[in-house]
């Protein structure tokens, strides 16, 4: 009954006891959350927080989130790369998609590592699209892919190097990926790629 209140009327605040109601927890968890783990209350005294600031804290602890409180059509994005490359490549650049994807359009973002938790990522956090950097279609994105695509209904966009063969390709695509880009594309580009798949 909350939830389907939530979601009639468009709600951008949400008290305690609703967010108890919607995450299956207790109030007492969730002032926990508020007290230990940085969920954002309104105000110092206020038994209110904002949904945004819910859905990022349920996203930064891998826990599922209410499709009631999503904004209408959001669509979440997953990206997975290789700790190498998120550390020395990919830093600026996504931190520059995921703002211009986040202020300009409904997307909710994440990233993870190629980890055993790459997988439960995808399970709880159930992402629309899953954007992966696949090196001369390495083993882990590889499988990642088949994953993804036989858990839910989700696009894959795979990132690789623009010199990679024409075999791997076809591997990627094998695995599942919806699209194959070259490393170097432009970010306006990406972004209209991305676009593109959930059209």
């Amino acid at each position: 009954m909350v939830a389907e209140n939530i979601k009639n009327s468009k709600l951008e605040i949400v008290t305690f006891t609703q967010v108890a109601s919607l995450c299956c927890v207790s109030e007492d968890r969730v002032k926990k959350w508020i007290s230990k783990r940085g969920l954002k209350p309104l105000a110092k005294e206020s038994e209110q927080v904002y949904c945004q600031d819910l859905i990022d804290f349920l996203v930064r602890h891998n826990m599922p989130i209410p499709a009631s409180i999503l904004p209408a059509e959001a669509k979440k994005i997953l990206f997975i790369f290789s700790r190498r490359i998120l550390k020395y490549i990919y830093v600026t650049f996504l931190v520059n998609l995921f703002q211009k994807l986040r202020t300009e359009d409904n997307f909710i973002s994440d990233t993870v590592c190629y980890e055993r938790k790459a997988k439960y990522k995808i399970l709880t956090f159930a992402p629309d699209l899953i954007v992966t950097y696949t090196s001369s279609a390495h083993d882990n994105a590889l499988q990642l892919i088949r994953f993804a695509k036989k858990t839910g209904g989700c696009r894959v966009l795979s990132i690789v190097e623009n010199n990679i063969s024409g075999e791997n390709i076809a591997q990627i695509k094998a695995a599942g990926a919806d699209a194959v880009v070259g490393r170097c594309i432009n970010i306006n580009e990406l972004v209209k790629k991305i676009h593109s798949l959930f059209k």
